[in-house]
């Protein structure tokens, strides 16, 4: 930080602004400009003084955009229709306590307060506070702090394995695709004239035909796909008799090696892959594995690449056997070219350094 917070101190700062405008304000981030001050740097200093009265960062960019085309006024300009009367500062700041108080409030149900226009309140909601409605995501689960700190740790323990090279990584899980796949709703959007009937599509029942597949990669793309026989559950024997060993054989024909020693599996933390069998048989192995954060499918290359990619392909079309999905889905795979796997394994490695940044907490979504 520049000239102006070397000169000016906190305490000083919140004597000189403490009964401020938003108007005032604006004059602050014109001066703090002028001295070379960026917009994270002004907000800090205003937080400082106004607390939670600061202008938002959205807000201050704003301004100093307009500063740098030379609009100098710290003025609303003018806007056809705009009632000024009902946009001051005691609305404002009574608009910013309803939104505190209830995120999901709605504009009619401020207007129902206030009793001003709608237009009005969105301008102090855009305009002023710098905030937009936006939904609740979804996540995999609700983590307790000691969910995240696990998540962080078993990131950082991951991110020293992958660091070292991606060569001698083999990822896989199980998931289930069905014989028809509906296309995404943005994939079913069409043009149509007023008065036109939209067309009608089924969704994808739960119960409908499908059939589970165990799927491996590496780097350098499919090691193995595997196909659940209908009624065959995937047990800790069966991943150990079943899956592991075609996995390593189609492994060593790749990499044209006669082991698997020390070659580095990454499983999720599902019963199955956790059974004493398991672990014992990968142990005789001498197979190396991955530690993976507990719910943690945003950490898991099946789960946020290779899965959602085959499903999405999948959308529309409708297969009569076995042999006929299993060909579809091996199709899909092997058609992503090597350069996607590559930057598969690369994005892995950012993500656990963003899920290290926001301490473990669900990253995807956040701005």
């Amino acid at each position: 930080m520049v000239v102006l917070e070397k000169s000016i101190s906190k305490n000083c700062l919140a004597k000189y602004m403490e009964n401020t405008t938003r108007v005032h304000q604006r004059y602050f981030v014109w001066v703090c400009w002028k001295f070379g001050n960026n917009a994270t740097d002004i907000h800090k200093m205003l937080v400082n003084a106004e607390g939670e009265k600061a202008l938002s960062k959205r807000t201050i960019y704003r301004w100093i955009e307009a500063f740098e085309l030379g609009h100098l006024s710290i003025q609303d300009e003018p806007r056809s229709g705009r009632p000024h009367e009902a946009v001051t500062p005691s609305n404002v700041n009574i608009i910013e306590d309803i939104i505190k108080e209830d995120p999901h409030v709605t504009v009619r149900e401020i207007q129902s307060v206030l009793s001003i226009s709608l237009d009005s309140i969105n301008t102090i909601l855009h305009d002023e506070l710098g905030v937009r409605k936006v939904c609740a995501k979804f996540v995999p689960h609700v983590l307790t702090d000691e969910n995240k700190r696990n998540r962080v740790e078993r990131s950082k323990q991951l991110l020293e394995y992958l660091e070292n090279g991606f060569n001698n990584i083999i990822t896989g899980d199980e998931t289930w695709f069905h014989f028809f796949t509906m296309k995404t709703k943005q994939a079913n959007k069409v043009w149509a004239k007023p008065g036109e009937s939209r067309p009608q599509i089924a969704r994808t029942a739960q119960n409908s035909k499908k059939r589970m597949f165990c799927v491996f990669f590496s780097v350098e793309g499919i090691v193995a796909t595997i196909v659940v026989e209908k009624g065959q559950t995937v047990t800790s024997s069966f991943y150990k008799d079943e899956v592991l060993p075609k996995v390593f054989k189609s492994f060593k024909k790749i990499k044209n090696r006669s082991t698997v020693r020390n070659v580095m599996l990454h499983h999720d933390n599902a019963a199955p892959h956790k059974g004493k069998v398991v672990t014992e048989y990968l142990e005789k192995e001498r197979i190396v594995v991955l530690p993976h954060p507990p719910y943690s499918p945003d950490l898991a290359p099946c789960d946020y690449f290779l899965f959602p990619r085959i499903k999405k392909e999948l959308g529309g079309k409708r297969f009569d056997t076995d042999n006929e999905l299993k060909r579809a889905v091996k199709a899909i795979a092997n058609d992503i070219s090597k350069e996607e796997y590559t930057k598969c394994f690369e994005n892995w490695c950012i993500r656990l350094k963003r899920c290290i940044e926001v301490g473990g907490e669900y990253f995807e979504g956040m701005e």
